[in-house]
This record gives C-alpha cells, structure tokens and sequence, in this order.
C-alpha cells in the first residue's frame, strides 16, 4: 500500500500545482518540479517509496523518446546529421574544456573532478525540451530539429560519459569495458535494422488486422520496452533505445495510431518524472547557498547559450533568431546528468555536499528554462515564420471511413477540385491507397492526435462516413472541442439517433433509414409515372419536415 499512497500523493501534487500553474500562467512543468521539492524527503517528506517512484519516471523518459522516434524516418535524422555530429561533438567538448577550466581555475577543484563537472555540465535536459517544443508543435521548426540533432548526440553521449566516471577516479580498464560497449551497440543497431526491414512490418500488420485497440497497445509498449532493455544491456541509454524503437516504427504505416496510443502514457509519466525531479531538491541546501547557486546558474547559462549559439551562428551558417532560440533552450543541465553524478558519487569521485550542489544548480536550471524560452519568444521579432510547412492542405475537408460512402465523398471532390484527407482504420485499404498516392492517415479518429494529423485545425468540414453510431458521437465531441467552427456531417444508422449527434455539434446528420425511405419514395413515385420535377419537389419537402423534427429551433 506504500506505493500506492505515494502515487495518490504525486498525482495530488501534480494536479494542485498544475492548477496553480495554469492560474499563474506559467509552464505546469515548474509546477511539478515545486510539487516534488514540497513532497520529497528534503520538505515534508511524503514520499516513502522513492525508488520505485523513479522508476514510473524513467518509463516517462523512455515514453517520450519513443513518441519523438515516431515522428522522425530516416528522412529526418538524414537532415539531422550535421548538427548532430558537428554542433553535438563540438558542443560537448568545448563545454567540458570551458567549465573544467572554470572549475580548476577558479573553484580550485581538483583535475579529474574539473573534468567531471565539465561533462555533468555539458548535458542538456532532453525531456524538458522536447516536451516543451511538442507542446508548442515546433519539433519540425528549424530550431526545433537544431535543438533535436544536439539532444540526440548527448543521449549518445551519456555512454562514454558514463565510462568516463570510472576512469577519472582510477577504477576504469578502458579498452576492455569501450570495445564491449561498441560491440553489443553494434549487435543492437544491427538487430533493430534487421528487425525493422523485415519482421516488424509484418508482425505490425497481423496485429492491426485484429482492429483490437488493447492488442495494438499491448504489441507497441511490448515493442518499445524490449528495444529499450536491449539497448540497455548493450551498455547504452534506456531512452536512447526507445528513441531508436520509435524511429524503427516511424517507417510503419500505422505511426500515427501508435502515438495516439501511448500519448496518455506519456503524458502521465513525464509528470511522474518531473515531480521526481523536484524531490532531489533540497530547499534549505538552496537557501544556505542562495548567491552561489545562482552565480553558478547565471554562468551556466552565459557559457552555454553563448557557446551554442555561436556554434551554429558562424559554424554552421543558422540565422540569428534560430541560433538565439537554440541557445536558450539548451542552456540548463539536463536529467542525464544525475546519473553521471550519482555514478561519481557511488565511486567516491566527488562529495555528498557536491553532488547536492550540482544537482542544485541542474534543478534550478531546469526551472528557469521555461520562463528563459517564453521571454526569448517575446523578444525575437515577428517577422519570421518558424512553422514547419504544412504536411496537409488548408480549408480541406476530412473524410473518416473510405467504405462506399466514404469513396462517393472521394469522388465528388476530385470531380470538383476539393483537397481532402481520408482517415481509415482498415489497414489493407490505407496500404493500397497509400500506394496510389492519396492523402491517407492510418487511426481511430476518436483520437484527437490522429483528427490533428490530419489537419482537422485547418479543416472547413468532416464527414463521418462510418456506421458506427457510438465513435460517430465520439469523434463529433473530439473534433467541436479541437475546432468549435468545423461544419460537420455525420452518418447515423437510425433516424433516432440524430438528436444526440445534432445536440454533440453535428451540422448534419444522414441516418441510413432516412436514405432508404428516400430513395423507396422515389423509386415507387417513377413507378407511377409521376414527373421528375414532382418527384424532386416531394423529396425537398419530406426531407424538410423531418428535419424539423430534431433540429432545435434556433
């Protein structure tokens, strides 16, 4: 029962400081890192089971790379690879000379933990950065793959880091524990490019064929976890093998779907790991070394946004607004760096008093990069557009279900020039229209995440096609609470369902009944020689009057 009171505790917390933070108007992840500083064993000590509360939060991390992969093929990271290799190496080694030397000079640190520092420095916070560019959907701006190439090269780098430990508190055999590490690292890269081009797509389709949403949940968590074990036991990061589990489905046709589905997992579990982020902090440490702290902040910050930012401003050619924003967002000590703290503390590299000083500055870095990103947005000027170009058309309409209905909508708006984008479930069908070239997202539309990845934000109108009265209603709740203006047009097998989808937000809604009775009119009325415009005209009217039976008056 410990357990499950301590998460009764962090989800109270994070739901009190979240509300808070949203009446404060400042970002909810300073909200949870306070939340878990109040709760931890440093305040009121409300926590008992700690450990197993850093595990939820370690599944959050590894949650969140996966989502990350998913959104990047090969394509991307192609783009990628010069920031990445060039400004990610560069950024870690002139870091790591810049603050040893800072260190040694000035704080009269011995050698080997000058050193230390500079690496603990020189990492940034993934999760901090990564959820605050998806939460704005900037992944895709320049300075959000800018800061995304840098960010993947730490997470590689955390490896050798790690290694490094050892090394400078004269414990490490160099040789033997590096080329064991680079063997099962290529083993891993090899396993997962095996797996990806020729298993996983087919074992993906048997499972999407079930059109089960707990078995296609099940096989995707199965799937991330295990690539992160993997990588794991070959000596590398458990988030960079779950970044690397992403990237392998990314090139399945069902990634959007797959997203959706861990979004909710995600979400809770990187709250899980920024209140535990907060429960490192200690508030009377901080307060008793209040000027030095923030000294140390304030030259982190100077040393790091410079560094970055002149790297990509005169090395690699970026323009001044993305080299700034770069900077900035990358300027505080990231989460990786505990480990590497705790692995020197473990090692008797450094103190009990230097690892809570250094996590101090890492957690009050950390707490102050919201606030340094949103006043960095405001004072950039305007005139430049960072949006990513948009993967869908605009004033578009969305067609879910490509039954015959859902063809008949397709055809009408090629014959007339309509852009639309279709969103099947069946995936034969997105597979073979994917082949052919049209605009096809594979997800249950009941999702939000798959409406928006088919541009519902850009939408004018949404037809449901489907005979499934209850995701219909679904979908018409999801779709006004994204886009409140979207005209929508919903099919319904029964005539007695139509007050319920009209009052949800529904423009109109067309029950299968109603078609029937139409056409059954029409037909016996041609029967009877009565003259087609009589025919039309009685159609108009019975369709008007039964209309009038469920659409409220306005």
């Amino acid at each position: 029962m410990t357990l499950l009171s301590d998460v009764v505790v962090i989800l109270g917390s994070a739901f009190v400081s979240s509300l808070l933070a949203q009446r404060l108007r400042i970002p909810n992840i300073i909200g949870f890192i306070i939340a878990g500083a109040l709760i931890g064993p440093y305040a009121f000590h409300l926590i008992e089971a700690g450990e197993e509360v850093h595990f939820f939060a370690e599944l959050g991390v590894i949650l969140l790379l996966f989502a990350i992969g998913l959104e990047f093929s090969p394509a991307h990271l192609a783009r990628l690879r010069r920031i990445a290799l060039l400004g990610g190496s560069l950024q870690i080694l002139l870091t790591m000379l810049l603050v040893s030397l800072a260190a040694y000079g000035a704080f009269k640190l011995s050698f080997p933990v000058s050193i230390f520092v500079g690496a603990y420095v020189a990492l940034s916070s993934t999760a901090i950065v990564l959820t605050l560019l998806q939460e704005r959907g900037e992944l895709e701006t320049p300075h959000g793959r800018a800061s995304l190439g840098i960010l993947l090269f730490q997470d590689l780098a955390v490896v050798p880091l790690i290694l490094l430990v050892p090394l400078l508190a004269g414990e490490l055999r160099l040789d033997e524990g590096l080329w064991l590490v680079a063997a099962k690292s290529g083993l891993l890269l090899g396993g997962a490019y095996v797996l990806g081009r020729w298993v996983l797509g087919f074992f993906m389709d048997f499972v999407a064929r079930t059109r089960n949403r707990e078995l296609f949940l099940l096989a995707t968590l199965t799937f991330c976890f295990s690539v992160a074990l993997a990588a794991y036991l070959a000596g590398l990061s458990l988030s960079l093998g779950a970044f690397l589990a992403g990237f392998i489905l990314a090139r399945s046709p069902y990634h959007h779907q797959i997203a959706a589905n861990i979004l909710p997992f995600k979400d809770l579990l990187i709250c899980v790991f920024f209140v535990s982020v907060g429960m490192l902090f200690d508030v009377r440490f901080f307060l008793q070394n209040f000027l030095f702290i923030v000294g140390a902040s304030l030259l982190v910050f100077c040393l790091k946004s410079g560094l970055i930012f002149s790297l990509l401003r005169f090395l690699l050619g970026y323009p001044v607004h993305v080299a700034f924003l770069v900077g900035v967002s990358l300027f505080q000590v990231g989460e990786f760096s505990f480990v590497l703290a705790k692995e020197a503390l473990a090692r008797q590299l450094i103190t009990a008093s230097h690892f809570q000083l250094l996590s101090s500055v890492s957690i009050f870095t950390m707490l102050l990069t919201p606030l340094v990103i949103e006043l960095a947005r405001q004072k950039l000027p305007r005139k430049v557009d960072e949006k990513a170009c948009p993967l869908v058309p605009e004033n578009h309409f969305i067609i879910v279900g490509l039954g015959v209905t859902g063809q008949a909508l397709r055809t009408a708006a090629k014959k007339v020039g309509i852009p639309y984008v279709i969103i099947e479930m069946n995936p034969e069908t997105v597979r073979r229209e994917k082949a052919k070239g049209e605009p096809i997202v594979f997800g249950d539309a009941t999702f939000d995440y798959i409406l928006r990845q088919a541009g519902l934000e850009k939408a004018r109108a949404l037809a449901i096609t489907i005979p499934d009265s209850k995701a219909a209603r679904a979908i018409v709740n999801v779709a006004k609470g994204i886009k409140p203006d979207l005209y929508i047009l919903a099919r319904t097998k029964f005539v007695a369902e139509m007050p319920l989808l009209l009052k949800l937000g529904a423009d109109e809604v067309v029950p299968d009944e109603l078609v029937t009775a139409l056409s059954m009119f029409a037909r016996m009325l041609r029967l009877y020689m009565v003259p087609e415009e009589e025919i039309q005209r009685y159609l108009e009217e019975f369709t008007r009057r039964h209309y009038q039976l469920f659409v409220p008056p306005e």
